[in-house]
């Protein structure tokens, strides 16, 4: 029995731990359901929300008088929002859908996805050097954030044509390639893969529109670029009048851009509404104009099969 009992108490203790590790939190239950529909008249904020410049800091164009309070934006994601799921400093995370959902799944961050508010604001650009019209092999083509969701729906969509790639940084790289018609490093470049506000800024048209390709190419499935996440344990009818006002916020943008123009130019001189949102108010109503910036709201439950599919194309690591 003296020889029996160890390894009673080991068995115990492994047996133990093993039942209080963490669960693995599903997917369905990562999802924020809001409940009754609230209309505003107003737009109080009542939660604190950090985003990225660009479009996802444009969606939040109604919330503009809190700027610097309670709504904050960063120009760079790596350091000023994704650190933020982990250390829980924000009530609501404006962020890429793929890398909210792998802190959520794969790192445990106390998040849920609530709603996705854009669906693919990148497009691709001819310099009319192409003779036939056509991307296929051996085609020069620049892209921006080739580990990134450009960059990995690019890959999934033209990866097999054979195309010879060249990568930069970021979509603000994109702009001096495009206004030095397409030569980088000395290379003439048939086409560029850019985004919004680069695109309309340049003054250029798109050759192809990354979210209707994918649409197709999925059958039907919607890009879910960029999504709202909201800490776990929120009052829900303070998260749903958020979300509902953001959904307001977004139609009533898209039905009016001089609403976004003119809450963005609140702001101040051009420079500081650039640092705020990333895009001019004047630029932002640009966009809007054909919504460039692919603004839109559904709910993440009623998307997850979209949410789902994308996810496995731009980060399959995350099994949802």
């Amino acid at each position: 029995m003296k020889k029996i009992f160890p390894l009673l108490v080991t068995t115990l203790i492994t047996l133990t731990g093993c039942n209080s590790s963490p669960k693995k939190v599903s997917f369905i239950d990562s999802i924020y359901r809001p409940g009754e529909y609230y209309h505003q008249d107003n737009y109080e904020l009542d939660l604190s929300v950090v985003a990225p410049t660009g479009a996802p800091a444009v969606a939040m164009y109604g919330f503009v008088d809190q700027l610097n309070f309670r709504l904050t934006t960063s120009s760079n994601p790596a350091t000023g929002v994704i650190p933020m799921f982990q250390s829980q400093s924000y009530d609501v995370i404006v962020a890429p859908t793929d890398s909210g959902l792998n802190q959520i799944m794969n790192l445990g961050a106390k998040y849920k996805i609530a709603a996705t508010i854009t669906f693919g604001n990148f497009y691709i650009v001819s310099f009319g050097r192409d003779t036939d019209d056509t991307l296929n092999a051996g085609d020069k083509i620049v892209i921006f954030q080739e580990n990134g969701i450009p960059g990995k729906t690019f890959n999934y969509l033209y990866g097999d044509l054979g195309l010879s790639v060249t990568a930069v940084t970021n979509a603000t790289d994109t702009k001096q390639i495009i206004e030095n018609n397409g030569v980088y490093d000395g290379v003439s470049y048939d086409y560029i893969l850019t985004a919004e506000p680069v695109m309309s800024a340049t003054g250029k048209t798109p050759f192809l529109s990354i979210k209707s390709e994918f649409m197709t190419k999925t059958g039907g499935k919607l890009l879910t670029q960029a999504s709202i996440f909201v800490k776990n344990g929120l009052d829900s009818t303070r998260v749903d009048k958020f979300l509902f006002a953001v959904k307001d916020n977004i139609e009533n943008g898209l039905s009016n851009p001089s609403y976004i123009q003119s809450a963005i130019e609140t702001v101040g001189t051009t420079q500081a509404q650039q640092a705020a949102f990333g895009v001019p108010g004047a630029m932002a109503k640009k966009v809007t104009l054909t919504n460039g910036f692919g603004f839109g709201y559904f709910n993440a439950y009623d998307i997850k099969e979209d949410i789902k599919t994308f996810m496995s194309i731009v980060d399959p690591s995350v099994k949802l």
